[in-house]
């Protein structure tokens, strides 16, 4: 898919990024069989595991703290089209589609922000166009906001934040499928075709301040590190600490920093 042209920033990082806290919650990493990527993760040392099929859809995860690769399949597109999901994902569905044929890759990931109600309302000041959508299962104590940009590149970020709060819901809900195993993640890589101009539209997005002319921004959790390509999507995951592995897991490389 063609990257739109990158407009300049139009918001100063410096004025918006100690209010709203972002930081790297997940990558989603799109498989033909979850229970197949599971056992992969983890035969690289990334212990993994995979949830129960819900509404056409199925996921797992590498759960290291707050943050995760979260690793997802459609399981009944019939059902899933009927999904509150469906909706929210039908802009991505072209490259879901492109990436399941092609055995799998990174689709895209998402930042946790502060309030995403607020990070909506500044995106749209700056002339984004952006949908608010809110996720809750009946039932479930856990609920979500998602704030997704429209025409941005196909690796761009959607913004989210959860009620209760995610560390309330690491340590009271998900403890227990916490096994980060003896690696980190340290950050991941873009391929695009202008990497300076990529990481200036990121910054400007998000609020992170860049030097001018450097590629890698500072997100906290997992640093992106844009690189010169055609691909124009997220193809490596920077893993640190102990020896990481050097390998692919469905499209998506994985090797040391």
């Amino acid at each position: 898919m063609k990257c739109p042209s990158l407009p300049e920033p139009a918001v100063s990082p410096e004025s918006v990024f100690p209010p709203e806290s972002p930081s790297f919650d997940h990558l989603l990493h799109c498989v033909p069989d979850v229970e197949a990527a599971v056992a992969a993760y983890t035969a690289a040392g990334l212990p993994a595991h995979a949830n129960p099929p819900h509404l056409g859809f199925r996921n797992g995860a590498w759960r290291l703290d707050a943050r995760y690769i979260e690793i997802l399949t459609l399981t009944d597109r019939a059902e899933f089209a009927g999904s509150p999901y469906a909706e929210a994902m039908a802009d991505w569905m072209p490259r879901i589609d492109a990436l399941l044929a092609a055995d799998g890759g990174a689709l895209n990931f998402a930042i946790h922000v502060a309030d995403v109600a607020a990070t909506t309302e500044r995106l749209r000041r700056a002339g984004h166009q952006v949908e608010l959508l809110t996720f809750a299962r009946a039932g479930s104590p856990v609920s979500f906001q998602e704030a997704m940009i429209s025409g941005a590149p196909p690796w761009a970020p959607f913004f989210i934040t959860y009620t209760p709060d995610r560390q309330v819901i690491l340590e009271k809900f998900s403890a227990g499928r916490v096994h980060r195993g003896p690696h980190d993640l340290a950050g991941f890589v873009i391929e695009t075709p202008d990497p300076r101009a990529s990481a200036a539209w990121l910054s400007a997005l998000t609020g992170i301040p860049l030097p001018a002319g450097h590629t890698v921004l500072p997100l906290p959790g997992a640093h992106v590190h844009f690189t010169p390509g055609p691909a124009d999507r997220i193809t490596t995951l920077l893993l640190t600490a102990d020896t990481p592995p050097t390998t692919t897991i469905n499209g998506l490389a994985v090797r040391p920093l």
